[in-house]
């Protein structure tokens, strides 16, 4: 019998199993492939790494370092440079890394794929505060079927939560997105300019009109023709990303080659993709969508619907919801209702998010904010 049984091994996760670990006895599965991300960590996440009291290791950095974020808007044509403090990582490298600190204690099956759960013993109402009983866990390892006996089953499974969506019906709530985004090695990208040579631009590109640099900006850019969220370009080492979040519909990758082509203006042409990568995110469109669990099944980071619907940033969440989950574990009280309390703080940061996405996502109101010049910062 564990006390704790986690899905999902993505930075919830491996955070919650580090955590939890020291004191109960744990089951990790990892039911997630590798994050569909942009590897940026906000300041909010840089702040949280702080918290928990965590450096982040060389090999996870990539080059170049961002001290500011490129806003392109198609609508308006404007383009604006707001100063920001991010650091690029390696997205893979900064998983394998949180895995690699959970304790040896934990029972860790990354090779697993979780099937799905029941209730045992006296469990039958999730609200109930009962938790007597326990829950068994199915779940195949390679290719031979398992199961484990858990007293508490945490969802970390992020976007597509199978656990989620099992047991609850607030997935219905989350306006649900495909990110997708190919990988272009820059030697592979054409850059268009008719007095520079490509090598010279590579070093240093810059589009007469917008001033973007794709080999060292990040860039976030918006139009409402293709999607009502945003796109991206990020440069990591010898790569340049180019990605967006579109709307979960049958004609998403249409609309990605469409924004592929609309970059093709600013300058930046791509040739054959070294690798395309794609994964569901949700967005929270109240906090009526999210949901943190009830009786003896929680949730945390993405599953719960704990990401900023502005950003999509999401690392942040998943580390603060684990810290806050693990803190109810270790008081005496109910778990589920201290989980909320220590929870609260970043449901109201959601909130207030939500509240200023108008300004961001409403063509003219992002207009009139781009034109105001507010917080930016002139790009010699």
């Amino acid at each position: 019998m564990y006390d704790i049984g986690i899905i999902g091994a993505g930075p919830a996760g491996a955070t919650l199993a580090r955590l939890a670990g020291k004191n109960h006895r744990v089951l990790l599965l990892n039911s997630c492939r590798p994050k569909c991300c942009g590897g940026i960590l906000a300041h909010e996440a840089q702040k949280k790494l702080a918290n928990l009291d965590l450096s982040l290791p060389r090999s996870v950095l990539v080059d170049p370092q961002p001290f500011a974020v490129t806003i392109f808007d198609r609508q308006s044509d404007l383009t604006r440079y707001y100063p920001r403090q991010y650091v690029n990582i390696d997205r893979l490298k900064f998983d394998q890394w949180l895995i690699s600190l959970i304790p040896d204690s934990v029972d860790m099956r990354l090779n697993s794929i979780y099937r799905g759960a029941e209730f045992s013993g006296d469990i039958v109402d999730l609200d109930s505060a009962d938790d007597s009983g326990f829950v068994t866990i199915h779940f195949t390892e390679g290719d031979q079927k398992r199961s484990a006996k858990v007293r508490r089953l945490v969802g970390a499974d992020g976007a597509a939560s199978l656990v989620r969506h099992h047991f609850f019906q607030h997935h219905k709530l989350l306006k649900k997105y495909i990110a997708i985004q190919d990988w272009f090695d820059k030697d592979n990208i054409n850059f268009d300019s008719k007095e520079d040579s490509k090598d010279d631009l590579k070093d240093d590109l810059k589009d007469d009109s917008h001033n973007i640099n794709f080999c060292n900006d990040y860039v976030g850019i918006f139009d409402n023709n293709i999607t009502d969220f945003y796109c991206w370009t990020i440069p990591k080492n010898d790569c340049v990303i180019v990605g967006g979040a579109f709307p979960l519909l049958p004609d998403a990758r249409v609309r990605f080659d469409k924004f592929k082509l609309g970059i093709n203006e600013l300058g930046l042409k791509t040739n054959q993709a070294k690798k395309r990568e794609s994964a569901l995110i949700v967005r929270p469109m109240s906090t009526s969508a999210i949901c943190l669990g009830r009786g003896q099944i929680l949730l945390i980071g993405e599953a719960a619907g704990l990401i900023s619907p502005t950003s999509a940033e999401g690392i942040s969440y998943a580390l603060a919801s684990a810290q806050a989950l693990n803190q109810a574990l270790n008081s005496k009280k109910n778990i589920l209702n201290e989980y909320k309390k220590n929870a609260k703080k970043l449901i109201w940061n959601i909130k207030l998010k939500y509240i200023k996405s108008p300004a961001m996502f409403n063509p003219f109101l992002r207009k009139l904010v781009m034109k105001s010049g507010l917080t930016t910062i002139k790009k010699s």
